[in-house]
């Protein structure tokens, strides 16, 4: 009985060792990725980025993009999520939005075993920014809290709009 029990503590040690060394990996591929901005997430600033969706796929900033969604707080993503895991599957698409989640402080661990797994059963395409660097072109410590809409222009900022619950994003996105 104490064999078995050994081997089985052995085996379970094993299993954890190796989750947590997958886990600790970044999963994405780092070429190709970056964000620019002139004056952050500001009125009249340029903005300009190419980030990977859940599924790795790069997603680049478009002159023809007309809104972008920003969140830097799991909260704020929680409510995004949720108001669009009620939309149909072309909803960001047709109209020209892209939604961009900061998932950088997540620890790597916690965000290959947990996070993406979930992000991954999502219709819709997430923008991940993963590293902290491609974080600091947009970040706003005052707002950071809140859901930010960028209306763009040619990939220039034309309005901000904040929002900090469901009702003021749908009317921020309308």
């Amino acid at each position: 009985m104490l064999k078995k029990l050994i081997i089985l503590v052995i085996l379970m040690f094993i299993v954890i060792v190796g989750l947590i060394g997958f886990g600790g990996k970044e999963i994405f591929n780092k070429n190709g990725y970056f964000t620019k901005s002139t004056n952050g997430l500001n009125v009249n600033s340029s903005i300009d980025f190419a980030l990977p969706d859940q599924h790795d796929k790069i997603y680049a900033l478009k002159d023809d993009t007309k809104k972008v969604v920003f969140v830097f707080s799991k909260g704020m993503g929680h409510i995004v999520k949720n108001y669009l895991s009620q939309q149909p599957e072309n909803f960001l698409p047709s109209k020209n939005m892209l939604f961009v989640a900061d998932i950088s402080p997540m620890p790597v661990a916690i965000r290959n075993l947990m996070a993406m797994p979930d992000l991954k059963k999502s219709k819709y395409s997430v923008l991940l920014i993963f590293k902290p660097e491609l974080v600091k072109p947009f970040v706003n410590e005052s707002i950071k809290d809140k859901i930010i809409i960028a209306t763009i222009e040619n990939k220039k900022i034309t309005n901000i709009t904040l929002a900090t619950n469901e009702q003021e994003f749908v009317n921020a996105i309308k």
